[in-house]
């Protein structure tokens, strides 16, 4: 014979109820209600209500780009010292789209496969010409000098993020 002991308290039912609110209402919530300075001593602030079917006027963005001519040639000496072994493509990425720099390594690694130097690795710049189709776009045209020839050299410019991005590169 078994007999069953309870003790304690009899078992309940249990009941599920929301939690309550852990955050202040939003403005929006709230209606009808004034809000009023938080502290004693805080004031509002002395502005009128703000005008909400104001239409302002967009704000022009200073324009910060250099001298396009003067950051191709300087681009330029960057591929030429990379052409010589002075300075890694890596350096030049930030500065080339991802097609150009891809171009311009596989130019490269064939001219190293070949076991030649690349016709650009002890060039001169000689001139560089800039001309801006549209805004934020500049198109260059500059010779170099390697060796005893003369080539030329085209690029595109584009900005991007407030700075010249090199998106096309034509070695002639």
């Amino acid at each position: 014979m078994t007999a069953t002991l309870t003790r304690g308290r009899p078992a309940r039912s249990s009941a599920i109820r929301p939690a309550p609110r852990r955050e202040p209402p939003f403005d929006d919530e709230v209606q009808g209600v004034q809000l009023h300075a938080v502290g004693r001593y805080d004031r509002p602030l002395p502005f009128g209500e703000p005008d909400r079917d104001a239409v302002l006027p967009p704000v022009p963005l200073p324009c910060t780009l250099p001298d396009p001519a003067g950051w191709g040639r300087r681009l330029l000496i960057g591929i030429i010292e990379t052409a010589g072994g002075r300075r890694p493509l890596q350096q030049l990425s930030a500065l080339l789209s991802p097609s150009v720099a891809l171009g311009l390594g596989a130019d490269l690694e064939r001219a190293n496969r070949l076991r030649a130097p690349h016709w650009t690795h002890a060039a001169t710049v000689r001139t560089v010409h800039a001309s801006s189709p549209s805004e934020g776009v500049a198109e260059l045209s500059a010779t170099l000098q390697a060796g005893p020839r003369v080539r030329a050299i085209a690029l595109r410019l584009e900005a991007r993020h407030g700075r010249w991005r090199c998106t096309r590169l034509q070695l002639g």
